[in-house]
Order: C-alpha cells, then sequence, then structure tokens
C-alpha cells in the first residue's frame, strides 16, 4: 500500500491509546493519540481487499472502532509515525 495519493487516505479513529505492540498492524499509517483517549491513525486504504484485511485486523485485535471516514482529495499529512 505504497501511495502519496490523498484520494485514497482514510481517517480512523480508535477507542483507547494504541501501545508500540499493536502499531506494527498499521505500519502504512501516521498515529496520533488524541486528547479524550482514543487513537487516530490516517493513512491510505487502496481497495475494498485493504479496506476488509484492515476492518479484520481491527476486530481480531479486539479494538473498538469508533470513527472511519475517507479524508477529503488533497487533504495534508497529519499526526507523527
Amino acid at each position: 500500500m505504497e501511495t502519496k495519493n490523498h484520494e485514497n487516505w482514510h481517517e480512523i479513529r480508535l477507542k483507547g491509546h494504541l501501545g508500540e505492540n499493536s502499531l506494527i498492524w498499521f505500519e502504512d499509517f501516521t498515529r496520533e493519540n488524541s486528547s479524550d483517549g482514543e487513537t487516530i491513525l490516517r493513512g491510505p486504504i487502496t481497495d475494498q481487499a485493504a479496506l476488509h484485511g484492515l476492518l479484520t485486523r481491527i476486530c481480531s485485535l479486539g479494538l473498538t472502532l469508533t470513527l472511519f471516514r475517507k479524508l477529503d482529495q488533497g487533504a495534508p499529512d497529519h499526526g507523527a509515525r
């Protein structure tokens, strides 16, 4: 999933702050910890298969998804790896 095309970038919010061990499952995403206790991931999702794999991973890790949205085309890169 090596792309810089922001057209396919998404934001995923998960309940709680993820530890470093969990972040290896989201290596193509930037991470930001919000003050309200959520982890914000931003990165590319290239197609339906990649989306399905990502949602399966979130479920398998027992994480709670609080928000999923497509970022606007040309959206700036936020957060830090």
